[in-house]
């Protein structure tokens, strides 16, 4: 397992459990495969894994790809997407309960099958592909006909399984479920079709010390300044109170110096190492990466073809992993635009050295808290509920690359990952240490919740009904 110990010159700060550091002691740590130990699944229950995993990878290239899919429209895109996928497996997961006794004003269809009339892998094709077409019809034409063609190649492959009318059943309901689902979605105004506008140019940021701006370098408008206002899937999880950050002072010395220091201290110079985790983690370049909310679909996609849970299990991890990612996303937006705190690079150039710059550009947003650390938090508690709270990982998200550091990186936990993560974006120059601090903290509080969330009858107290 790497250690990292971070050590910056000069200044006294606060210890930080989430930023790993500067030296790397050992090596990349290459991991054995291992899978959880399960009974033989039924082969409709292996078949609908395949499908599952297939859509799910077929959306980040689309997310990657489409303009306006920013890291909490890309978290809302999945939240919607894996609830219909869920919804659609319900007459194969019979222990299973439907979410409209948590989602009020979502109407699910008859979930009643005779038996041998439901065959659950085309069920969740039609699902999926519906979805996909309802939030990507913007996506480049290619990818809008892969859609097409990875629904029709699993149809095609159902027919060879079961009879045609059974295909066309399954495939019937998948569909009634995605446009009830879709139909609760668009009732969200404000998060509807928010790929078709990020930014507001009306947006008038607040203006006072230390509020962000788009200034310098960086002139573009506000992206999402309303996002705070999206529909939660659980309003409770927008309750969270978020701690205060360091306040806002110019004197060399103070709390907020030292947490600005810091930033600058480390770029001085970055290590190879820690360019290697501040891009590896970067995400959220349009066209080039996935989003910060995304790239956890991708460790989730990872990790369950190395582990291959239980289908039912798998479908429960990717409906919890995307509300989580999903509310932790307005949560965080919702506070960027209530704090308004100004971004490292402008304190920096300001106060310590005017000619100082990020290693990469400062997203058009304010920095507190993180939303990167956030989703990492978010996420790597429900795959660790899931799947383990010890799990070897190689994250090959990036691998091949050519654009930057992209080399695949080993990891023993989803939390190492998550922390990794939150610490990269002070090695990146963008966030203060504070800032992935109290964004791990939402994090990990809405990733335990959304963990204990019961959709088994037994859990929720619904046997027999």
């Amino acid at each position: 397992m790497r250690k990292l110990f971070f050590v910056p010159p000069m200044i006294k700060i606060m210890p930080f459990q989430y930023l790993m550091g500067l030296l790397l002691a050992g090596g990349l740590a290459f991991f054995a495969s291992c899978s959880l130990e399960t009974a033989e699944e039924p082969s409709e229950y292996r078949k609908a894994t395949e499908v599952a995993l297939a859509w799910n990878h077929l959306a980040l290239d689309l997310e990657r790809h489409t303009k306006g899919y920013r890291p909490p429209v890309t978290a809302r895109m999945f939240a919607y997407v894996e609830m219909a996928a869920y919804e659609a497996a319900l007459p194969g997961m019979p222990g299973h309960i439907s979410l409209d006794i948590y989602f009020p004003g979502y109407q699910k269809p008859d979930t009643k099958f005779e038996a041998g009339q439901f065959y659950l892998p085309a069920g969740i094709n039609a699902a999926y592909a519906q979805m996909l077409r309802n939030f990507f019809p913007t996506a480049p034409e290619h990818l809008q006909q892969t859609i097409d063609k990875l629904e029709e190649k699993y149809v095609q492959e159902s027919n060879m399984q079961v009879a045609r009318t059974q295909v066309e059943q399954s495939a019937a309901f998948g569909r009634r479920v995605a446009a009830g689902v879709w139909n609760w979605a668009k009732s969200d105004q404000i998060g509807h079709e928010g790929h078709l506008s990020n930014y507001d140019d009306n947006y008038q940021p607040p203006v006072c010390k230390g509020c962000w701006a788009p200034s310098g370098d960086h002139t573009s408008p506000a992206l999402l300044p309303y996002w705070g206002q999206v529909r939660p899937f659980f309003p409770g999880n927008l309750d969270i109170k978020l701690k205060n950050p360091v306040e806002y002072v110019e004197t060399p010395g103070s709390d907020f110096y030292a947490e600005a220091m810091e930033v600058f201290s480390v770029s001085k110079p970055l290590s190879k190492e820690n360019i290697w985790i501040a891009e590896f983690w970067s995400d959220d370049f349009p066209g080039l990466t996935l989003t910060p909310s995304g790239r956890w679909i991708s460790i989730a996609n990872q990790a369950f073809e190395k582990s291959q849970p239980p289908f039912p299990l798998l479908m429960e991890t990717y409906l919890k992993m995307s509300i989580a990612l999903c509310d932790a996303g307005i949560l965080v937006w919702k506070n960027k635009y209530q704090f308004n705190l100004e971004r490292p690079d402008t304190y920096i150039r300001k106060h310590i050295d005017p000619s100082w710059k990020a290693l990469h550009d400062t997203p058009p947003f304010p920095a507190y808290p993180s939303g990167h650390a956030a989703f990492g938090a978010a996420a790597a508690e429900i795959l660790a509920d899931a799947l383990g709270r010890s799990f070897q990982l190689t994250d090959r998200t990036h691998e091949n690359r050519p654009e930057f550091e992209s080399a695949p990186r080993g990891y023993e936990s989803f939390e190492e990952m998550a922390r990794e993560n939150a610490a990269s974006r002070v090695l990146l120059g963008v966030h203060y240490r504070m800032d992935c601090e109290e964004g791990m903290r939402l994090g990990k509080i809405i990733g335990q919740k959304m963990a204990a969330l019961p959709l088994q009858r037994k859990e929720a107290g619904l046997l027999g009904k």
